[in-house]
């Protein structure tokens, strides 16, 4: 047995309390933190294929995306998969409003699925400062987009 004075076991009995504390209370609190899922327009591990809007189809041909028919103001295609594909989501709360009404819509379709994801964008009610509110059809979770990334993701003009 190691020879230690009454005051050094006491330190280290201290400093072994401390250890324990933090295992039994700090890791488990990291853990979780690192363990929240990431909010994404489409899943991670899946491929897009399309993305419908209003008047225009992003349709990847080949190993290349095309946007049809083509904009009056330049688009670069890939970019925009790479927006709907990487783009992380903001969750936010709000209230119910029966109301709302969608100013863009896009129908995103999966390799392997037959069914749509349907994004819904609405204008964020009393924001001045062009927020806008996503919604996947059928979800009850709203995520908060900026007119920048509205813009971009749904090809709209938030200059108005």
């Amino acid at each position: 047995m190691i020879k230690l004075s009454r005051r050094n076991w006491n330190n280290v009995l201290i400093f072994a309390v401390l250890i324990l504390m933090f295992a039994l209370y700090g890791i488990p609190q990291r853990l979780q933190q690192l363990n929240t899922p990431e909010h994404r327009l489409i899943p991670l591990d899946t491929e897009l294929l399309m993305v419908a809007f209003a008047n225009q189809r992003l349709i990847k041909a080949g190993p290349q995306w095309q946007l049809q028919p083509a904009l009056q103001k330049p688009v670069d295609a890939a970019q925009l998969a790479l927006a709907w594909q990487h783009s992380l989501l903001t969750p936010v709360t709000v209230a119910a409003d029966k109301s709302r009404v969608p100013v863009a819509q896009a129908s995103v379709q999966l390799v392997g699925q037959n069914a749509p994801l349907i994004w819904l964008l609405y204008p964020a009610s009393g924001s001045h400062d062009g927020r806008f509110l996503l919604q996947q059809a059928g979800q009850s979770q709203f995520y908060q987009l900026t007119a920048s990334q509205a813009a971009q993701l749904f090809l709209i003009d938030t200059a108005e």
